[in-house]
């Protein structure tokens, strides 16, 4: 390997040397430096991708799902008695991880049935961080589409 510029850069001292013992505990042998760096690379390519997206990117694949688009990218998961399943929108289908193909209601009726998998699908659109439950993106869509609806009647 060869040279490599480096830039030091200041941190609270707190957060690293609690990274570093996690580190220690769930990835021994991983340097501190190695694995920020990988977390800074992985960021920055998420970023990146989002901002061409939003700027008139390539067209979008994904799922419709009635009024709700999952782009491909985003993560589903669902739960029934402590098993714990994912799935993942490639392309324009869900693929569950064992690659089948498969519906929201099929998803979340794997295992029990009469599920709605507004209630037990959990969604991670590509780029966040964070899952929010089908029905509570659904209600925000409603929402957005109802704010939108009522400025337009009230612009001149």
């Amino acid at each position: 390997m060869g040279y490599e510029p480096m830039r030091p850069i200041s941190l609270p001292l707190g957060e690293l040397l609690d990274l570093e013992l996690h580190l220690m505990n769930v990835r021994p042998g991983v340097k501190l430096e190695t694995f920020i760096t990988e977390l800074l690379q992985r960021w920055l390519a998420i970023d990146k991708e989002r901002l061409a997206l939003r700027t008139n990117g390539p067209a979008i694949r994904g799922f419709q799902w009635k009024n709700i688009f999952l782009p491909e990218g985003t993560n589903l998961r669902t739960s029934h008695r402590g098993n714990v399943e994912f799935a993942k929108v490639i392309g324009d289908h869900i693929i569950s991880d064992d690659g089948t193909s498969l519906t929201p209601s099929l998803f979340a009726n794997r295992h029990a049935g009469g599920r709605n998998a507004w209630r037990f699908v959990w969604l991670r659109f590509p780029g966040n961080d964070y899952w929010i439950r089908a029905s509570d993106c659904r209600t925000r869509f409603k929402d957005q589409r109802q704010q939108r609806s009522a400025s337009k009647i009230e612009t001149p």
